[in-house]
This record gives C-alpha cells, sequence and structure tokens, in this order.
C-alpha cells in the first residue's frame, strides 16, 4: 500500500475533489503511465465505485477506476470485488485511495494488452491454394489466385489493422477469402470477427455451407460460429405463457388454435425464431409473442435457462465467427451511440474485427437506424394492441384488475376506463386526421414521394388542421403515458399488492397484472417515439441535424399479390433521415474496431466525386484532412466516411476468373431512341430486343427495369403479343417463387426492377440472356437523391457527376453481374439505351463492366450478332 504511485498533480486533483464532495466516496478515472504511475485524475461520478457502472463508455481501455474509501480503510469490499472483476473484462485497472491521496491500495492492475499473434499472409493465402485443406475437401476444386490475393489482403488488415475496401468480381469466392483469415486469426488471438451481409440468402450460404464446410476442411483448429438475428425473429417464452393465459381478451380474428399451433412449435423447435416456422403467424399474434429487450426480464426470468433468444447470444458469445445482417450491425452501432458503450455487448457482443459483405448496401441500411420512419398502419396497429373492437392489453388489464376487490384494483379500473380507453380512442382519431391531411398533401402533388423543405412550415395544410391535429396527438399520447405511469407506480408502491390483487393467495395473477403493465408500457414507449418522429419530421427545431424529410405513400404489406389488375391499398408514412451519414459511420463504426473489411462485387464506380454532400453540408467546425483513397473507390469511401480517416483505406479490386471474352457479349444497339427523348419509342424498341433475343436464345431471359410501371407495361404487352415463353413477373409472387419457376422452366423470361438488379444468382444455363433497358440513374425527384443534389450543387459541385452517375455505375455492374454466375454460363448482355454510346459518360459507364467483347452498332447488325451468338458450336 504506498502512494508512491501517484504523481503529485494527480494526488492533488484527487484531495481536491473529495474536500468538494465534503470527503464522502468520488470515483475518478486516471490515466496510467508504463511503468504503473498514475499521471493524471478526473472525476466521473460521486457515490460509491457501483455506480460508475451506470455510466457507460466512462473508461477507456489501459486506464484505471480509482474511489477513495472515506474510513481510510482500504481493504475491498464484495462489492468492490466484483466490480474490479468487471472492470478487468473490460481492460480497466482498479484501486482505493484514501482522502488525502497518500495512500493507494491497487485492487488490479491494468491489464496490458498482450502482443498479437501475427499471421503469415501467404500461408493463409496457401490455405485455399492447390495443395491447401480446402482443396483436399472439394472433389471440383479450381485455383484461384485472385481468391488467395484476397485473402492475403485481409490477412495483412487483420495484422497491421485499418479499414480494406475490396472489390471481388463474381466467381471470386470472397467468402472463403475473409473466413478463413478471420477463423485463423480467432485460433491464433482469441478475436470474434462479425461477418454482416445484407441478404438472408448469403446469411444462409455462410452458416449453411461455408462455415460447416470449413470446420471440415480446417481440421488443425476449432471453427466455432453463429447466426445471430434481431430480437424480434425470436420467440418469447413468457409472452406465450401471457398470451396463453390471456385466452380470447387480446387479438380480434387470432384463434386459440393460433396461439395453440405456437405452444407446440416451442416445445420441439431448436430455433424458436421465425424462420424455423412452416407458415409465419399473423402478424399481430407475432407482436403479442416475439422477444423485446423492453419487455425482457433477463435473468429473472423463470424461462431464462430455455430462452431462445439468450441461447443464441450465448452461442455467439463463444463464436469466432457471427453472422449478422447490415440492419442488426447499424442496431447495435445505434444502442452504443445512445449508452457510449464501447466496449460490452450491446445488441451484439463486443468485437474489434468487422467484414462488411455487400458493402454497398451499408449506408441504406444507416439510415433506416439511425433515422426515423413513422407509418399510418404502424401507429394504428399500436392503438390496436392497446384495444380493438373489445380486445387488446387494456380490455386483458380490466378483465384482471375486475378480479380484485380491494382499493387498489377499484382505483386502477376507474384510471383504465376513465382514463386510458378514451386516450387510446381519441388518439386514434387523431391520428388518423393527420395521415389523412398528409394524403391529401400528397395527392395534390401528384402522388410520389413529396419531400419536407422548409416551405413546407408555410404550407396551408397546417392551417387546415394539421397543426391541431399533431397537437392534439402528441396530448394524447402523453396523456396515455401518464396515466399508465400513475397505475403502475400505484401498484409496485404497494408492498402487499400480491395478496390485493389475488386474494386467493395466487401470487401469478399479481405477476400477471405486472406482465400485462410492462406490454402496455412498452407500447406507449414505441407510442412515446413515433410522437417524436413526428414532431421531428413535421416540425422540427431550429438547431436539428441537416436531414431529408419526406411524406409518401407505400404498399401496404401483405396486399395481395394475386390481383394485380387491383391497386393496392396505401399507407402513408412520413420518414426523416440525416443528410450526412458518413460522420457517424466513420467515427461510431469505422473508427472503433481495429479491422474493418467491406467488400462487394461492386464498390467501384465510374465517375470520379468531387466536393461531397457532406462538406456542402459542413457549415462550420474543423475538419480533418481526407486521406488520398483510389479514385475508384472515391464515392463509396466518401459515402461511408472512410475517405476521413487518419490512415488512409486499403483499396483492391480482384478481377473474377471467368473468361468474359469466350462467355459473354455486350450490345449496344446504337439507333434506338433515347429515353430521356422518345420514351413511347424506346419502350417499343425495347419490347422488340426482348423479342429477339428470346427467339435467338430460345428464352432464359432477364428483363430488367428502372421502374415497376415499366414492368407492368412491358408484362402487358408480351402477354398481348402471345409470347411462347412463360412469362414471370415482379410483383405478381414472391422473388423466391419467381427464381424456383425460372430455374425450373429453362426458357421463362423474367421481368423485374429493383431487387432482382443484384443479389440474384441463377448459374448454369436456364440464365442466358439478360436486357437492361436503361441505365439505371436513381429518379432526380427522390427525396433523399434531390436533397443529396441540391447540396452538391449549393457546395460548389456538379451532382450528376459526383452522386448520380456513381449511383448508376455501381447499379448496371450489379445488373451485369446477374448473367454469368459459373464457368461454363455463356450469355447476351443486351444495353437497350442508346445514351451508354452516345454521351461522354457512357464511356466509363462501359469500362466498368466485366470485360466482355463489346458491340455497338445499328440494331440490324446486333440482331445479327444475336444470332450468330447462340447458333450451335
Amino acid at each position: 500500500m504506498s502512494a508512491a504511485r501517484i504523481a503529485r498533480p494527480a494526488a492533488a486533483a484527487i484531495r481536491s475533489a473529495v474536500a468538494l464532495a465534503g470527503g464522502r466516496e468520488v470515483c475518478f478515472v486516471c490515466s496510467v503511465d508504463a511503468e504503473g504511475m498514475i499521471r493524471s485524475a478526473r472525476v466521473v461520478a460521486r457515490g460509491d465505485a457501483a455506480s460508475v457502472l451506470a455510466l457507460p463508455g466512462f473508461a477507456e481501455r489501459g486506464e484505471m477506476l480509482v474511489h477513495n474509501h472515506p474510513s481510510g480503510v482500504l481493504d475491498p469490499s464484495d462489492a468492490d470485488l466484483a466490480v474490479a472483476a468487471r472492470l478487468f473484462e473490460n481492460g480497466i485497472g482498479f484501486a482505493i485511495v484514501d482522502n488525502a491521496a497518500t495512500a493507494l491500495y491497487v485492487v488490479v492492475e491494468v491489464p496490458r494488452a498482450g502482443v498479437a499473434t501475427r499471421l503469415d499472409p501467404a500461408g493463409v493465402g496457401d490455405a485455399l491454394g492447390p495443395s491447401g485443406p480446402v482443396a483436399t475437401q472439394l472433389s471440383r476444386y479450381e485455383d484461384r489466385a485472385s481468391q488467395r490475393a484476397m485473402a492475403e489482403t485481409i490477412t495483412t488488415l487483420f495484422n497491421d489493422g485499418g479499414v480494406g475496401l475490396l472489390e471481388a468480381g463474381t466467381g471470386v469466392g470472397k467468402s472463403l477469402a475473409y473466413l478463413v483469415p478471420a477463423l485463423r486469426w480467432a485460433a491464433a488471438n482469441g478475436d470474434r470477427t462479425i461477418v454482416s451481409t445484407n441478404t438472408i440468402n448469403l446469411q444462409e450460404q455462410l452458416v449453411g455451407k461455408d462455415l460447416p464446410f470449413l470446420a471440415g476442411a480446417l481440421g488443425d483448429q476449432p471453427v466455432r460460429f453463429a447466426l445471430l438475428k434481431g430480437w424480434r425473429n425470436y420467440l418469447c417464452l413468457e409472452r406465450l405463457d401471457a398470451v396463453r393465459e390471456a385466452g380470447g381478451t387480446l387479438f380480434d380474428g387470432v384463434s386459440g388454435g393460433d396461439v395453440e399451433g405456437l405452444v407446440a412449435w416451442a416445445a420441439r423447435t431448436t430455433d424458436g425464431s421465425l424462420a424455423d416456422l412452416a407458415a409465419p403467424p399473423r402478424p399481430e399474434l407475432w407482436d403479442e409473442v416475439a422477444a423485446e429487450p423492453d419487455l425482457c426480464q433477463r435473468l429473472s426470468c423463470r424461462h431464462f435457462s430455455a430462452c431462445f433468444l439468450f441461447k443464441a447470444r450465448r452461442e455467439a458469445a463463444q463464436a469466432d465467427v457471427v453472422v449478422v445482417n447490415h440492419h442488426l450491425l447499424m442496431s447495435d452501432v445505434a444502442v452504443r451511440r445512445a449508452q457510449q458503450n464501447w466496449q460490452d455487448a450491446a445488441v451484439l457482443p463486443a468485437y474489434t474485427r468487422l467484414v462488411v459483405d455487400e458493402g454497398h448496401h451499408l449506408e441504406d441500411a444507416a439510415a433506416a437506424h439511425l433515422g426515423v420512419s413513422v407509418t399510418r398502419r404502424g401507429l394504428q396497429r399500436l392503438f390496436g394492441r392497446l384495444e380493438r373492437r373489445g380486445r387488446g392489453l387494456l380490455p386483458s388489464l380490466v378483465a384482471r384488475l375486475s378480479r380484485g376487490r380491494d382499493l387498489l384494483s377499484v382505483a386502477s379500473l376507474d384510471l383504465v376506463e376513465g382514463r386510458l380507453v378514451p386516450s387510446v380512442a381519441a388518439a386514434r382519431r387523431t391520428a388518423d386526421v393527420v395521415f389523412d391531411l398528409l394524403e391529401q398533401v400528397v395527392a395534390d402533388a401528384g402522388g410520389g414521394p413529396l419531400r419536407l423543405t422548409a416551405a413546407f412550415a408555410e404550407h396551408r395544410v397546417w392551417r387546415a388542421g394539421l397543426a391541431t391535429a399533431v397537437d392534439d396527438v402528441l396530448r394524447e399520447i402523453e396523456l396515455l403515458n401518464d396515466a399508465l405511469r400513475i397505475i403502475r407506480e400505484r401498484h409496485e408502491a404497494d408492498a402487499a399488492r400480491d395478496e390485493a390483487i389475488a386474494p386467493s393467495g395466487d401470487a401469478s395473477a399479481a405477476g400477471g397484472v405486472m406482465t400485462l403493465f410492462n406490454e402496455i408500457r412498452a407500447v406507449g414507449r414505441r407510442l412515446q417515439a413515433a410522437g417524436d418522429g413526428l414532431r421531428a419530421t413535421l416540425v422540427p427545431p431550429p438547431d436539428a441535424v441537416p436531414s431529408v424529410r419526406w411524406v409518401e405513400l407505400r404498399a401496404a404489406a401483405g396486399a395481395a399479390r394475386a390481383r394485380p389488375d387491383r391497386p393496392p391499398e396505401r399507407n402513408v408514412a412520413i420518414a426523416s433521415v440525416p443528410l450526412d451519414l458518413a460522420p457517424v459511420l466513420r467515427a461510431d463504426l469505422f473508427e472503433r474496431v481495429r479491422t474493418a473489411v467491406v467488400t462487394s462485387a461492386t464498390l467501384t464506380s465510374a465517375a470520379t466525386p468531387g466536393r461531397s454532400a457532406r462538406d456542402a453540408a459542413a457549415d462550420s467546425g474543423a475538419a480533418s484532412t481526407p486521406a488520398a483513397v483510389d479514385r475508384r473507390f472515391a464515392f463509396l469511401a466518401g459515402r461511408l466516411g472512410v475517405d476521413g480517416m487518419a490512415v488512409p483505406p486499403v483499396t483492391a479490386v480482384f478481377p473474377s476468373p471467368f473468361r468474359y471474352d469466350h462467355q459473354a457479349l455486350l450490345v449496344v444497339p446504337s439507333d434506338f431512341p433515347a429515353p430521356n427523348v422518345d420514351a413511347a419509342g424506346h419502350f417499343t424498341a425495347v419490347i422488340g430486343a426482348v423479342r429477339a433475343l428470346a427467339e435467338a436464345a430460345d428464352g432464359g431471359l432477364f428483363v430488367l427495369c428502372t421502374s415497376h410501371r415499366d414492368v407492368r407495361e412491358s408484362a402487358r404487352v408480351l402477354r398481348a403479343a402471345g409470347a411462347r415463353w412463360p412469362l414471370l413477373v415482379h410483383g405478381e409472387e414472391s422473388r423466391d417463387g419467381l427464381l424456383r419457376r425460372f430455374r425450373e422452366s429453362g426458357r421463362a423470361i423474367l421481368v423485374g426492377t429493383a431487387s432482382f438488379w443484384e443479389g440474384v444468382d441463377v448459374p448454369g444455363d436456364a440464365l442466358r440472356g439478360l436486357v437492361l433497358a436503361k441505365i439505371p440513374f436513381r429518379v432526380p425527384s427522390e427525396p433523399v437523391t434531390a436533397a443529396h443534389c441540391e447540396a452538391i450543387d449549393a457546395g460548389g459541385g456538379n451532382a450528376f457527376v459526383e452522386y448520380m452517375l456513381p449511383h448508376a455505375s455501381l447499379r448496371l455492374k450489379q445488373g451485369f453481374g446477374r448473367l454469368i454466375r459459373s464457368a461454363t454460363d455463356r450469355g447476351v448482355v443486351v444495353i437497350a439505351d442508346p445514351r451508354i454510346a452516345t454521351k461522354a459518360y457512357g464511356r466509363d459507364l462501359l469500362d466498368g463492366l466485366p470485360p466482355a467483347p463489346r458491340l455497338i452498332a445499328r440494331w440490324a447488325v446486333v440482331a445479327a450478332a444475336l444470332t450468330a451468338f447462340y447458333q450451335p458450336g
């Protein structure tokens, strides 16, 4: 026990702070040098040491928490030892000091980081080579130089740290190229890697095929992996019990058989997630039984040991590789930002190594979780959970409280029936008024998404009743939450509430009431968040972060697909996302990990961006000097914020092993009308190209459009012409169903948009041709696009060159990538937009595509080339 380890300035700071606290306990975070000397001390909390754990992010690894014992007795208590153990796991030391800072007792030293075991990049690459363990396990092994080079680059990133932007062409086998280094690193250093994907298909490939394969191939090391999903994907056994006990008071239109079916499934499933159900339950039923973080009792839950969610989280905590999707990754970032927790588990277990596959989607996922969205249907569903036609949580609560004859139950019952139920009804009515008015505004503006700019504050709709309706719905939500708080506090404060609610002595009745209170309070929090979203989107404060706000009409989820002649039901939605997400991604994701690998088949774009929307939106503040970035990656680097990091990202392109010169042909009919000049003439030419390519290839085509309207019109014209090939149309059934029928047919024509431009894998002879109807430019009037373009132009840039062209380049590459999926595939890509040949920007777009032979000529020449390509031999 010594004070020699406290430098004079640190000792003075401790004495002064303790004196100001009247000699009571104060917690300090102290910096410690290499010799263990405490060099500085800053106050983080006043009170016992355990209280500091309620301050997420109070200390960084390598620091020491020090608190005083006013008694002068520096022996650690049991609580001190528990705190010390918790801190040590996070790399933080713990010590006790007297009030005068003359004596110090170190409970645990600051854990010194061990020296990481570096991997040999060539050795990792060899694991994927012809003499490696992967080759010995594959009956049809193909040596891929690009795959080995990518694995070696990733291994170097694990060794040295930093961010890598790595484009891997189709066929490289990028999943094994990052999984092998991640697993080797885990075996050598014990660090887990989070692998995030955008699509379910890739997740299923990783956990169902690639990782099990590597578990067998890498027999010299353990391979531990887990798939982690969001909370609402898992069944909550406690909530299922509550629903079963509530009987018919919760649901309208949900039978007891539906609930008993879930009970039977819960008894036999080992996964407990929606994906394990043969058919998904009704949404209103799953809403009541899904796991929710704000309802979870965690260790105090009687089902904790059998909980499906925590079973998955325990497996993830022990895994070397945890597979998640981008939305879960960004949920984790959002929670860590809110809690300032960068070391402990949050939504995901703590991690320092990250791989983002399908990385070009990360910005969109970030927008979904860092922005807000409120819909009419979502808000009404929340009201419906509370009360709908005599069913819901409030009627269930009324039924339970009615069983009691004590004053507490009677008073609570009066409050539920006198305030809560009327508040729900009033809030439902006023919310309908808000969305009715907004729907009319959108309709008056043409029916498309309507961007809300500063001028919206002067729109006549506010005087027509929107201002009053917004105030009313926010007030009713507040009243509802206040009434619930009063009831809950009464029951929690009553020491004898178990006996009062359950006179028979059945304490489970009291527990049932409290469970209902928890459910209602959770709905109240969601309603409060929705109200905050309404306010932030419709009437943002003057000092709000620059954002993009809009109102739109969305097709309601679950709208019938079998009636394409019937207009889909519309759902009014308001949304807001930050204008610039790059600083958040840089500061709260990429700078928080030691290694981050962002990969995709499409990371490079044709155009070179200049001044970004981020630069244009920044009005003040010091900006870091952007690191130099390979111009091909500059657009994506700017969108993700890694162009502003102190160390430039590592960039590389790993080319596809496919022989595009033999396997593919890219043609552009130069005499087609341009779609922006003669839309009708261009559409007619596209239909002619589809029919000609179908004749030459005998079907087996994807026709990729840039709008659902074009999909519907193309399908109508092709059907009217009596095409002799099966016609599959996006929107008439599920994507998986369309792809299954396409593969089974072998000669179908699939007309699609959006989701069919990427993430679709049809190797083999079923897909033999591809028609890209237009250059896939973003819609200029779409709110987010318009806002970014305005910001770039306002900052002196060129929005078309810096934003529209790079996005189009990435999407065009994704579309082209649907055709050649294996070494034996063959086919023709027709880009039916002559602007790619006639405009100055077209050369860059073409140069960004795979190196298939190009034919840019009049349609007569192109048509002959199509016939010749598909001739036998």
